[in-house]
């Protein structure tokens, strides 16, 4: 098929998007080395002494460790759970398959302050008081969406004659998963991953709702400086933020490919 130049109409139109979405990070970087709490253009100098401010603030430096042992709990989990998840919706036909596909997908469809209310008086009903496993607890139903989605992606890309093909050789079902299909979804796994990474590191509109005093991360401690403190010392934890994004973005793109985890291909 021969391809057709876009309309300058339809360029324009995407460069106005893309500047939609690019400004504000270019403004965040910008903050976090500027030299005073006001943004000021052109800059007079680069500093990086918000970073500095970041990493001697106890409260963020607690904040951020509460933010990555949350993260290293809910990812394994969350991926654990994803997959016999993926391989059902998938593999399997059975009464209520679609109902089961729903339940898994609609936390991407409920607000997260609805899902931050219900676990709070969830929580208060069961007696579980602990900030820490609070928070995990109601990031694996949030983040279990962006899981499942990378691994049917990639399920329904896989070849299922390799399978077939173990399993004629004596393999059962379960050593056919273990040699053949999970070697298979480790690019899903890595892009599943890396989903529930980012959004369980960054997620506040729920989160904030289940913090106490011994278990705050860093989304809400964000929020609660910017309402005492006017410096870019937050621009400077977002700009961390990003370039984490950004590196694992690439480290996706590296090993797994866009166009397999989306596309399934």
């Amino acid at each position: 098929m021969s391809s057709r130049p876009y309309s300058p109409l339809l360029t324009f139109a995407a460069a106005l998007v893309l500047m939609f979405l690019v400004v504000p990070t270019l403004v965040i970087l910008y903050s976090s080395v500027s030299p005073s709490a006001r943004v000021q253009f052109p800059p007079e100098a680069v500093t990086l002494k918000w970073f500095g401010n970041f990493f001697e603030n106890s409260q963020f430096r607690d904040a951020l460790v509460n933010s990555l042992l949350v993260t290293a709990l809910v990812t394994p989990l969350t991926l654990a759970i994803a997959v016999p998840c993926s391989l059902a919706i998938v593999r399997r036909r059975f009464p209520g398959r679609g109902l089961l596909s729903a339940l898994a997908l609609s936390p991407l469809a409920v607000p997260g302050v609805v899902i931050g209310v219900a676990f709070l008086n969830f929580f208060a009903w069961t007696g579980i008081d602990s900030g820490f496993w609070k928070i995990a607890f109601a990031l694996v139903v949030i983040t279990l969406p962006f899981a499942i989605r990378a691994l049917v992606a990639t399920l329904e890309g896989l070849d299922l004659a390799l399978e077939e093909a173990a399993r004629n050789l004596g393999a059962s079902r379960f050593q056919t998963f273990l040699t053949v299909t999970l070697p298979q979804l480790r690019s899903g796994m890595l892009a599943g991953g890396i989903f529930v990474f980012v959004e369980a590191i960054d997620n506040f509109s729920t989160v904030v709702f289940l913090t106490d005093m011994r278990t705050n991360v860093l989304s809400v401690q964000a929020y609660s400086y910017i309402r005492d403190f006017n410096d870019p010392t937050v621009s400077a934890m977002a700009a961390i933020l990003i370039l984490q994004s950004v590196v694992l973005v690439f480290l996706l793109q590296r090993f797994a490919g866009f166009e397999k985890v989306i596309g399934g291909k």
